[in-house]
């Protein structure tokens, strides 16, 4: 089975956002997805697009929760369009790697923006997941690694 793996974007590239996210597990990430033949799929980053690179996170309780939450949908679009198309073919979600504690993209978090209206298109588009998790923004990462392990 081919599999894919949904990347939150800080992920991949500590540029987006002031000051720089932590790369500390980057090249671990795609080191061992690269290893398990899981391809990668960056996700935007939508506070980027939404705001700029310095900016305040948008929480649920902001005043601007639900038009930021409508524009996560329309940011989405041509991924689920992708999805799709991916699934029609047999390639699965492994999984989607989240930041943790991020109010936008934690996979953890039930309410956290974006990855709630990716989950949610992603539902009423028929396509399945695997696992949800989220990467540390301090510690060693061993849970982490050990879950991404399963993939």
């Amino acid at each position: 089975m081919k599999k894919l793996a949904l990347i939150s974007h800080c992920v991949l590239n500590s540029f987006c956002e002031l000051p720089e996210a932590s790369d500390t597990f980057r090249k671990d990430v795609i080191n061992l997805l690269t290893d398990k033949k899981i391809s990668m799929m960056q996700l935007p980053c939508p506070e980027l697009c939404y705001q700029a690179l310095e900016r305040e996170s948008i929480t649920p309780e902001d005043p601007k929760a639900g038009e930021y939450e409508q524009y996560c949908g329309e940011l989405l679009a041509p991924v689920i369009s992708n999805l799709k198309e991916y699934h029609s073919h047999g390639i699965e979600v492994a999984g989607i790697i989240g930041i943790d504690t991020s109010p936008s993209c934690s996979v953890a978090d039930s309410v956290a923006i974006m990855s709630k209206v990716l989950l949610e298109r992603m539902k009423e588009a028929g396509i399945p997941w695997g696992q949800l998790i989220d990467m540390p923004i301090e510690g060693d990462g061993k849970t982490f690694f050990d879950q991404l392990k399963e993939w």
